[in-house]
């Protein structure tokens, strides 16, 4: 524990995922020992890598790293990785064709990753916050030394499953992936999230249900913690267009694109006006579908064009089969704009009141409600008014408030069960020395 008997955490992620909000939340609270992550774009050696963004080739790499921006903050308490993620980015390019093979490279990855941390030390800390298992070497070896290991589940864990049996039933729409379960188990063996976590941070009941009913987690081992949306989202300025229904990720199977799909034939069947806006990456083979040709694919939007969208969207509608908690519903409420959605898509949508929740895999309803909510302009205004009264208890601010209230409760561990040399303190202080004060880049998932 610390000074003031308040556990100490070292935040282990990989990525930017949602704008380093975790270590900078842990921070902002006094409970962030340390953060490790692979790299960062504006400090050490990530940050003489994004300077090169002129290097023909890498050029969209390089500017996604140098998005990569650390709040301020924290920037004295972040270690970086440097060998690990460079020997990895070579792998990686050598196996990107080869989906078994790629995944193998990315357990790999994870492993040596955190081989490096455990090396780096556990300094003072008394919990370890793991993004979904990430970095498993270093979550198994600090739960041996006696930390607690919490684990931040953001996506369904069924979900591979469930794509599966998707994929079967949809044979033209992806490519055959492997088995990823399978090779997961013949790469680590144990299931290191499922075994060495003390305690489950769910983004939804539908996470933490999957967690208890198919993984056997007990629900005292849980706590659901709903994520947030910036402010910004509410300030956007709205003139729907009549008819227009907006999907805003990935097309793919995930996320239900080929019910949209489907909803979409069946309205223009019944000789319905309607305009379905998709905003994401597709690939061909999905645009391509005959039951598509309704579907107007914008692709991959900068941020202010995805703005205007949910500006002039009449309904946002987001058919997923498997989620932790969307983003993109939470930007859609905040933006006043009605919800039609899946339980699975995780969202604090509430049937009936900011719009509607439909069971997933079925057209029939998703088409019905969007056409209620089309069609009933007074319905659609109260619907609006209280999407943006909702989203006004779901920003970062809130969900910062809802996750420590969480992690103060949690049982810790005593401060002499860990110890590390010296030179380690020493070296973090040197860091600490190097690096300056940054403002935080504000990012969103909202189109992956």
């Amino acid at each position: 524990m610390g000074a003031d008997g308040a556990p100490r955490f070292i935040v282990a992620q990989i990525g930017a995922r949602r704008g380093y909000a975790v270590p900078d939340i842990l921070d902002q609270a006094g409970l962030l020992e340390r953060f490790y992550t692979d790299v960062c774009g504006d400090i050490g050696w990530g940050r003489q890598i994004a300077r090169a963004r002129c290097v023909p080739g890498l050029r969209s790499r390089l500017s996604r790293l140098a998005g990569r921006r650390l709040p301020g903050a924290i920037r004295g308490r972040t270690r970086t990785f440097a060998w690990p993620t460079c020997h990895h980015a070579w792998r990686a390019g050598r196996t990107r064709s080869d989906a078994a093979a790629a995944f193998r490279e990315h357990l790999r990855f994870g492993d040596a990753l955190g081989r490096a941390m455990t090396r780096a030390g556990y300094g003072s800390a008394t919990h370890i916050y793991s993004m979904l298992g990430e970095c498993a070497s270093f979550l198994a070896e600090g739960h041996r030394r006696g930390l607690k290991v919490v684990s931040d589940v953001y996506i369904l864990l069924s979900a591979e499953g469930l794509l599966a049996q998707e994929r079967r039933d949809f044979p033209d729409w992806e490519p055959d992936v492997p088995d990823f379960a399978a090779i997961r188990r013949q790469v680590m063996g144990e299931s290191v999230l499922l075994s060495r976590s003390d305690h489950f941070i769910c983004p939804s009941r539908v996470v933490q249900d999957d967690l208890v009913t198919n993984f056997g987690i007990a629900r005292e081992r849980t706590s659901l913690v709903p994520y947030g949306v910036h402010p910004r989202w509410l300030s956007v300025e709205v003139q729907p267009a009549r008819g227009r229904v907006l999907f805003v990720g990935e097309a793919n199977l995930r996320k239900g694109i080929h019910y949209l799909a489907m909803a979409a034939e069946r309205l223009r069947r019944q000789g319905e006006g309607r305009e379905f806006r998709v905003a994401g990456h597709v690939t061909p083979r999905t645009a391509e579908q005959p039951v598509c040709r309704n579907l107007l694919f914008l692709g991959r939007l900068p941020r202010d064009r995805i703005h205007e969208e949910f500006a002039a969207a009449d309904v946002f509608v987001l058919p997923s089969l498997a989620e932790g908690s969307a983003g993109v519903t939470y930007e859609a409420l905040a933006a006043g704009v009605p919800v039609v959605t899946t339980p699975a898509a995780g969202s604090v949508v509430r049937d009936g009141i900011e719009g509607r929740v439909v069971p997933e895999r079925d057209p029939v309803a998703l088409a019905d409600a969007i056409a209620e909510i089309v069609e009933d302009r007074d319905r659609r205004a109260r619907m609006s008014v209280a999407a943006r009264e909702r989203a006004r208890d779901y920003t970062w601010e809130r969900y910062g408030e809802r996750l420590v209230g969480v992690l103060r409760l949690l049982p810790s561990v005593s401060e002499a069960s860990v110890s590390e040399p010296s030179a380690v303190h020493a070296s973090l202080r040197c860091l600490q020395r190097k690096q300056t004060i940054d403002e935080p880049s504000i990012s969103s998932d909202a189109y992956r």
